[in-house]
């Protein structure tokens, strides 16, 4: 179907359709080509057309990164305990970050990042906080957490993209071939060393809360 064919198939102009096409043409492009000028193109429009719903690329970004986030589970299950709610979100940020890399990468944009991830952030704050967490101890587990999934997912990104060029990285024939420290950290970023490494965080939190007894959950 020809570009033109598609423009005039577009909606008319509000936020919620400049987002959409700003959101495919992200993901089709790459975050490094889209300007305000590439999303006027794509919408039929000119550049200065979408200035009157948004205010400047960056705010566009946040709203495509918002839209990104509320698709990420985060909703409070009633009962639910607390390990239980992380492992939950963690393994979601995980495989939404890792199926839609190029909108993940938003939260490193400056001027767009903190503004996109303020809302997820404050509504994850208030699941624990409500599981009855204690501050000190969430601020701690925090860090962890934070630390552990950007660079996780972002070496697993970098892992995958590395992988899918032409002449990128293929495993070896046998195990075999394979020098002792290479056979330890080749699998460093595959979906199970992200799920042992959730683990690994989880005891982390019980030692710092420790004699707490943690029995922390989402009110009924």
């Amino acid at each position: 179907m020809a570009r033109g064919s598609v423009q005039e198939n577009r909606p008319p102009l509000s936020r919620d359709a400049i987002v959409d096409v700003a959101t495919e043409l992200i993901e089709r492009e790459g975050l490094s080509s889209f300007t305000m000028r590439s999303l006027g193109r794509e919408l039929g429009v000119s550049a200065m057309a979408i200035y009157g719903y948004f205010e400047s690329r960056g705010d566009v970004l946040t709203a495509v990164l918002e839209r990104f986030m509320a698709t990420i589970d985060t909703d409070p299950v009633p009962g639910e305990r607390w390990d239980d709610t992380l492992r939950r979100i963690m393994t979601s940020i995980y495989v939404e970050e890792m199926a839609h890399p190029e909108l993940a990468s938003i939260e490193i944009t400056p001027g767009a990042g903190n503004a996109g991830l303020a809302r997820h952030t404050e509504k994850i704050v208030a699941l624990h906080l409500d599981q009855g967490i204690p501050v000190p101890v969430l601020k701690r587990a925090w860090a962890m957490v934070d630390a552990f999934l950007a660079g996780f997912t972002d070496n697993a990104i970098e892992e995958r993209a590395i992988a899918n060029l032409p002449g990128g990285a293929h495993a070896p024939s046998s195990e075999h071939d394979l020098a002792l420290w290479e056979e330890i950290v080749m699998d460093a970023h595959s979906d199970e060393a992200f799920a042992c490494g959730i683990e690994i965080i989880i005891e982390g939190i019980r030692g710092l809360a420790a004699p707490d007894p943690c029995d922390w959950r989402t009110p009924e």
